[in-house]
């Protein structure tokens, strides 16, 4: 078993579809699933359920799942810290959307603090376009949005990728989960909608109007955040969309993901900062170091080098 195999089983875990999370590790469909099989003949024992769709984790695939995250935390940690000279002291100031909220910025604070361990950490959360502002104004280190930033004093680039889902109650005059549906049918529905500002909301308008599409014409609700707007989803006030990694996190007894014909919608979440002020802050930098490492791109210039360097 490989590092490797314990990332395909966390993207497995995560996208629950082998062929979403070959992608994610940038592996072969077939390989994928080859890698899985031999992962289980080691252990001995299923670690997914394959009888279920979307594919589900068995009882020992949840422990294992405890196992595989500390050990690539472990791992990333000691692979960071091997390029540092020293580690920083300080604290960092983190901004993020309620999307790439859900694991991926927590994650990495994890995995930051382990490699890190001077470091304390302040996570503030909100809409993307607050996180812009705040970044831009230096309340905030470091941002992490579901769009890029529109200033020219921020810089940002993408760090994953992520797809937004219509989630609509389970009653009439909703759809069937089963049965993709035309737009057509559904853009007259009770929605529940974001306030302005939301990244998730804007790449959604965004994609409609690219199509020639009208968007929702009864919004009955504008909640603040994406967990707000799941609770109106589940209590049956009106459909929503929310970004897939908000589902890992939350199990719907009342409502579930329904497929529109013709838009799938899938967007990079960002990582953004001030062009002048990160790179003089030794914690932040030291942070922007650890986020090019993790998306592999240490030769692209992601991260501005210092004078002193």
């Amino acid at each position: 078993m490989t590092f490797d195999d314990l990332e395909l089983f966390w993207a497995l875990a995560e996208r629950k579809s082998v062929t979403e999370a070959a992608h994610v590790v940038a592996m072969s469909q077939p390989t994928a699933s080859r890698r899985l099989k031999a992962m289980e003949r080691e252990l001995g024992t299923p670690l997914v359920e394959r009888a279920t769709y979307p594919l589900s984790l068995t009882p020992f695939g949840i422990l294992f799942l405890d196992f595989a995250d500390d050990v690539l935390k472990r791992y990333r940690a000691l692979l960071f810290t091997a390029t540092q000279n020293h580690s920083v002291i300080g604290r960092l100031t983190l901004a993020t959307s309620s999307s790439p909220a859900s694991r991926l910025v927590t994650r990495w604070m994890a995995d930051f603090i382990t490699a890190e361990p001077g470091v304390r950490v302040d996570l503030w959360e909100m809409n993307t376009r607050e996180v812009e502002r705040h970044i831009a104004e230096g309340d905030v280190d470091i941002g992490f949005m579901g769009l890029p930033s529109t200033r020219p004093e921020l810089v940002s680039f993408p760090i994953a990728e992520d797809e937004i889902v219509l989630v609509a109650p389970h009653r009439p005059p909703f759809p069937s989960k089963h049965k993709a549906q035309d737009w057509s049918t559904l853009q007259g529905l009770p929605f529940v909608g974001r306030r302005q500002g939301s990244g998730t909301q804007e790449v959604v308008f965004s994609a409609l109007s690219e199509r020639g599409w009208a968007v929702p014409s009864s919004i009955v609700l504008e909640v603040n955040t994406a967990f707000a707007l799941l609770d109106a989803v589940e209590s049956g006030l009106g459909a929503g969309f929310v970004s897939r990694e908000l589902l890992f996190r939350r199990t719907l007894h009342n409502s579930s993901p329904v497929l529109i014909k013709g838009l799938t919608l899938k967007r990079p979440f960002y990582l953004s900062y001030h062009v002048e002020h990160a790179p003089k802050d030794p914690v932040a930098y030291q942070f922007l170091r650890y986020a090019a490492m993790r998306v592999a791109q240490m030769k692209s210039p992601i991260v501005p080098r210092r004078e002193s360097e």
